[in-house]
């Protein structure tokens, strides 16, 4: 039991900052809670944190060891909950990464009614439009937006959404209003660098047949709120989803073009490794976002 404490000690004072922190919230002196991490630095042989008068951080090996020492500090919740409280039963930290876009609009104002549902969880959420390594960078469970099927992970379908080409309308007026597919080509196309469509832009005309465009342009970046900034100032023609560019058409700072053809339908998934039995909190989150967005079109 002293080894599991141990372990709690140092995951809490990661989490929390401070063993100050990590001491309120396991009901200890910060002495013990400062103890309990130096005999489990002696048990692996090496530094795990970095000690500051104000914070700990993280050595490399530090950062090596807390994906495990989570792991077990949770399982072992999970195992000692188990006749607690349905809301009780459901604790520990949650490790989610969400694209920034998508998770600043529409993740992150979730989180206080799930904190309402379940108290005990901790949330550590990384906001970026990088895919991660689930099990190789630590994390929990992933939002991602994807245009096509396969994954080596399990994935549960929350939502869709439909990317729209738009521009500014100072752009337009500057430039002409492309009619066709094809006219694309004489524009300053605005490229997300994480795209499958980067290199091109399937559109699909009434009939259902298929043009291909190569967007060519002087900007490609890896955010679509920069994207978005950078079309709204009249820089060029942008293709990113609703969630991220249909305010601003409804507010004039943007219009839609080409609107008769069809672009390719996203889906928003929840995804975490595989594993032989998923947390309980992982699989409870997800519920929650299921319900929440009850497949919703973004």
């Amino acid at each position: 039991m002293d080894r599991l404490a141990e372990l709690e000690a140092f995951v809490r004072t990661v989490d929390l900052g401070s063993q100050a922190a990590a001491a309120d919230a396991l009901g200890l002196s910060r002495m013990a809670v400062s103890r309990l991490v130096r005999q489990i630095e002696g048990r692996v042989g090496t530094q795990l944190l970095y000690r500051t008068t104000r914070r700990q951080t993280l050595t490399e090996a530090g950062a090596r060891f807390l994906a495990e020492a989570r792991s077990l500090v949770d399982r072992y919740r999970d195992l000692t909950s188990a006749s607690s409280a349905p809301g009780d039963s459901i604790s520990g930290t949650l490790r989610i990464s969400a694209p920034v876009s998508f998770g600043s609009r529409h993740v992150m104002p979730l989180l206080p009614a799930f904190a309402a549902l379940y108290p005990r969880v901790l949330f550590d959420v990384v906001l970026s439009d990088r895919q991660v390594h689930l099990a190789d960078e630590g994390f929990d469970l992933a939002i991602r937006i994807t245009a096509e099927g396969g994954s080596p992970v399990r994935a549960t379908r929350l939502a869709t959404s439909r990317t729209i080409i738009c521009a500014a309308p100072a752009y337009i007026a500057a430039h002409g209003l492309p009619l066709v597919p094809a006219d694309l080509g004489q524009h300053n196309c605005l490229r997300y660098a994480y795209s499958a469509e980067t290199s091109t832009w399937p559109l699909v005309d009434a009939a259902g047949a298929v043009t291909k465009v190569e967007p060519r342009g002087n900007l490609v970046c890896n955010n679509g709120d920069a994207l978005l900034a950078a079309a709204i100032a009249g820089q060029g023609i942008i293709q990113q989803p609703a969630f991220i560019v249909a305010p601003e058409i409804r507010a004039g700072r943007l219009m839609r073009l080409l609107g008769q053809y069809r672009t390719r339908e996203l889906t928003i998934s929840a995804v975490y490794a595989p594993a032989a039995r998923p947390q309980a909190k992982i699989l409870t989150f997800i519920d929650f976002l299921v319900d929440r967005y009850a497949g919703e079109s973004f």
